[in-house]
């Protein structure tokens, strides 16, 4: 059993909201219906090891089970006992320092095999929430909304968000992304622009102005990263994202409820009609000419 997640879910019995966990249950274990938890929907199989979305709870005998969404389908209720629970924080921009970076144990063993520095390196991605697993903090890292591994907090670089006023001069070579590949067009002349995100390790920014956004290499500008507030890699949960999170999906999730309901309903209603049209049909049938000679003889 998960103490850490035992303790959540007795704090979440009280004060409901949405929260995540990584799935370590047995995969034999039963997943009931949303509506009705004397149905069995199916088994947890290749769900295990997912992160998910719980979206209610319940005890029943001491036991806590929960409403599972993911990949924007509510899948039913299951029972939550080794599961692991995925901490909120504040969401960053991140890039993964590959030049020192290792690839956590713990990627094998939820089956995350892929090559991380050949998928991620050189590519901006977001980090929004961590796990503790061996008394370790594991960093989730997504990219374009898709979950793609757990790093090392200390393998990881941080973008600082920031809303500094500048001017780029006409001499300054901008970029397209932050890979720093991909030339934009020379400017003409200066340029007002908005400092929105400074990586002070790798030299780069992140300019965005009136027609455009751009890259540029730190050192090139007139811009001191003095007066920002430089992140550790200690990780905290943030309870102000986690309420963020809940209030970006409370609205998909009521409407995944009522769909799924307006879709039952149809389907007892098709099913009653089934009914009665296999029931106009013998009657039909029966009181046929053919039909009453069919009954005549069977009497």
């Amino acid at each position: 059993m998960n103490l850490e997640l035992m303790n959540k879910l007795k704090e979440f019995i009280k004060t409901p909201q949405l929260f995540e966990v990584l799935l370590q249950e047995n995969i034999n274990q039963n997943i009931y219906n949303e509506f009705d938890m004397t149905q069995n929907e199916r088994t947890l199989g290749n769900l295990n090891n997912q992160v998910v979305r719980i979206i209610a709870l319940r005890e029943i005998e001491a036991e806590f089970y929960g409403l599972l969404e993911f990949g924007s389908k509510i899948i039913g209720w299951t029972l939550l006992e080794n599961s692991i629970f995925v901490h909120p924080k504040k969401m960053e921009s991140v890039k993964i320092n590959f030049d020192q970076f290792t690839t956590p144990e713990f990627n094998r063993a939820v089956n995350i095999n892929k090559d991380l520095v050949l998928s991620l390196k050189g590519r901006l991605l977001t980090s929004k929430s961590f796990i503790n697993v061996n008394e370790e903090q594991l960093e989730m890292i997504y990219l374009k909304g898709k979950f793609q591994g757990f790093v090392f907090p200390k393998d990881i670089f941080r973008g600082i968000d920031t809303a500094d006023h500048i001017m780029i001069n006409e001499d300054v070579m901008l970029y397209r992304d932050s890979n720093m590949v991909i030339n934009q067009e020379p400017l003409e002349e200066s340029m007002r622009a908005t400092v929105s995100l400074v990586y002070p390790e790798l030299d780069i920014v992140k300019l965005v102005s009136e027609n455009q956004t751009s890259w540029a290499k730190l050192s090139d500008l007139e811009y001191s990263t003095d007066h920002l507030e430089k992140k550790s890699d200690l990780l905290q949960e943030n309870f102000v994202q986690m309420q963020i999170n809940e209030r970006k999906k409370t609205k998909s999730i009521i409407e995944s409820l009522l769909k799924r309901q307006i879709e039952l309903e149809n389907t007892a209603d098709q099913a009653v009609n089934r009914l009665e049209r296999v029931e106009n049909l013998y009657n039909n049938l029966k009181n046929s000419k053919l039909g009453k000679i069919q009954v005549a003889i069977w009497e």
